[in-house]
């Protein structure tokens, strides 16, 4: 619908996860210079997209090829007129640097959403995943995106049922999301058998059904989360990004936290920012509910004519 773009800035990968294949089928870590980029983004812009989402296999690792950084690719980005909004799609912990959040949370454009893959939230399993930080050092990313940008939206990646993995390492992990971390969404993943990978060959494998009622499990709390964490702002003022489908007589965009606002459609606020007071989240509007296909939202007010 020609509001948002979604823009590759880096490919492959150099980590060697246990469980993961991209190294091998996507190769090393590598990207274009920035300056190329930079080139696209105005090419986008060119058309009137107002939203970027930076994409890349593991993104923050950017630089590799060209001797650059990921803080200098999204300095440059931020200068490109005519885009109004940047989303980071994922990045590494490790990787989300203090001068990267510290610039996010001074900018116009990068907006406060980040998307953080955790995988698990057992040091234990974390450790056989091969993974390259602990719960601690997760923890403290956390808290520091969150003193920079307290509206943040945080969405967080976990694979359930990894090979070794016990229930006391599950109630690790539950208990480091629901207490610690307390993110706005989870993003839940069965583990899936690679072949050729390491932890193909690791004995102790979850059954199935095992895994189901995990990720059930944390498929509750995630709409636990989620519907905190949108009703914390009920009532504020939020610029909103609207997109063109309309269904039920009604429109849709996304916050700046990536909230999802409906009000009633109105063709000249496709694809603009505009300020909306929120409302109630839509379980509680009957003439609205199944709107989204049960995706949390909250009802606006438009406050710009």
């Amino acid at each position: 619908d020609r509001t948002r773009a979604f823009l590759k800035v880096q490919d492959g990968c150099n980590y060697r996860c246990s469980y993961c294949t991209i190294p091998d089928a996507r190769g090393a870590s590598r990207n274009i210079p920035a300056a190329e980029l930079v080139g696209e983004a105005e090419q986008i812009a060119a058309r009137g997209v107002k939203e970027i989402v930076l994409t890349g296999v593991n993104i923050g690792d950017f630089g590799r090829t060209t001797g650059e950084s990921f803080l200098q690719l999204v300095t440059a980005l931020d200068a490109v007129e005519g885009v109004e909004r940047y989303r980071i799609s994922s990045i590494e912990p490790n990787l989300l640097t203090d001068e990267v959040i510290a610039f996010c949370a001074a900018s116009e454009k990068f907006v406060p959403h980040f998307h953080i893959p955790l995988q698990s939230g057992s040091d234990r399993i974390l450790r056989r995943m091969r993974r390259r930080y602990d719960t601690g050092r997760f923890a403290e990313r956390i808290a520091r995106v969150r003193e920079a940008m307290p509206d943040a939206f945080l969405g967080i990646d976990v694979i359930v049922g990894f090979p070794g993995e016990t229930e006391d390492d599950f109630a690790d992990a539950y208990r480091f999301l629901a207490e610690t971390i307390r993110p706005a969404y989870l993003h839940i993943f069965p583990y899936s058998v690679r072949p050729g990978t390491p932890a193909a060959e690791f004995p102790q494998q979850v059954a199935p059904e095992t895994a189901a009622e995990r990720v059930a499990r944390l498929g509750r709390l995630s709409a636990e989360l989620h519907a905190e964490f949108c009703a914390r702002f009920t009532g504020q003022v939020r610029p909103v990004l609207f997109e063109s489908t309309m269904r039920g007589g009604r429109m849709t965009g996304f916050t700046d936290n990536y909230i999802r606002v409906a009000v009633p459609y109105r063709r000249e606020w496709v694809n603009r920012i505009v300020p909306v007071e929120l409302g109630m989240p839509a379980s509680a509007v009957p003439e609205a509910s199944g709107y989204a296909g049960g995706d949390e939202f909250l009802t606006g007010r438009i406050l710009a004519e």
